[in-house]
């Protein structure tokens, strides 16, 4: 079968430049809700999972509405259940923002298998031509050279890359199998693109964490507010 993905809607220049103006009017409206952390704030942060959510939820049912005297004087029942309202609504613009980073990184990844389909048609072709004509064999030769020849090629290593302090990143092409690894001094977390938030894999610095199976995409978060982090994985 032929690797070549047949596009019926292409990503046009207009079409770009009217999602990226969709993108950072959302992008305005988002960051007024942007809160740094100190590094030190960022570790003391309660790690609520699945088994701490059942928890809130008991001590919400079973006293704050039950026996509202064990809410603290200086809190309500009101505020919390506003919060855990912010909290959802935070859950559904992460999972909406991850569905629409998912739908553009898969069609970017079907744009450059189609690039290197019609790129290797070119060189087949070129491989065939060469035999009448020297300039393009010696061009041919070259590439070969360059990418397909395989003698003295040298152990592969990890790429390093720098994040600056609340930044994300996106990396794709990521070997998975080998280790991220936090060189920095700050906390990092890294998800599969299009992955739920639950997945989310926090790297503490100067320690490493094997890539999940088929995470060939991921989205790297540095989660101080204060400092620039680095770190290491493999690209394929």
């Amino acid at each position: 079968m032929s690797p070549l993905i047949q596009i019926t809607t292409p990503l046009t220049p207009t079409k770009t430049g009217l999602i990226e103006t969709i993108i950072n009017t959302a992008h305005t409206e988002i960051d007024t809700i942007k809160i740094t952390l100190t590094t030190s704030q960022a570790k003391a942060l309660y790690k609520v999972g699945t088994i701490r959510s059942s928890e809130i939820s008991a001590i919400e049912t079973k006293l704050m509405v039950a026996h509202p005297e064990t809410i603290p004087s200086t809190y309500s029942l009101a505020q919390f259940h506003a919060l855990t309202q912010e909290g959802t609504d935070s859950n559904t613009l992460e999972a909406m923002f991850l569905v629409l980073a998912a739908i553009a990184g898969a069609h970017g990844d079907i744009i450059q298998n189609n690039r290197m389909y019609w790129a290797l048609q070119c060189l087949d072709n070129a491989r065939l031509l060469g035999k009448t004509s020297v300039t393009i064999d010696e061009i041919v030769t070259a590439i070969n050279t360059e990418f397909f020849n395989k003698a003295g090629t040298s152990k592969k290593t990890a790429s390093v890359y720098s994040i600056a302090s609340s930044a994300t990143i996106t990396i794709a092409g990521v070997t998975s199998g080998k280790y991220f690894t936090n060189h920095g001094s700050t906390i990092l977390t890294f998800l599969k693109v299009g992955a739920a938030a639950s997945a989310t894999i926090t790297v503490n610095p100067g320690s490493g964490v094997s890539v999940p199976p088929t995470w060939t995409k991921i989205v790297v978060t540095n989660v101080s507010g204060m400092a620039d982090g680095a770190f290491s994985l493999f690209i394929s």
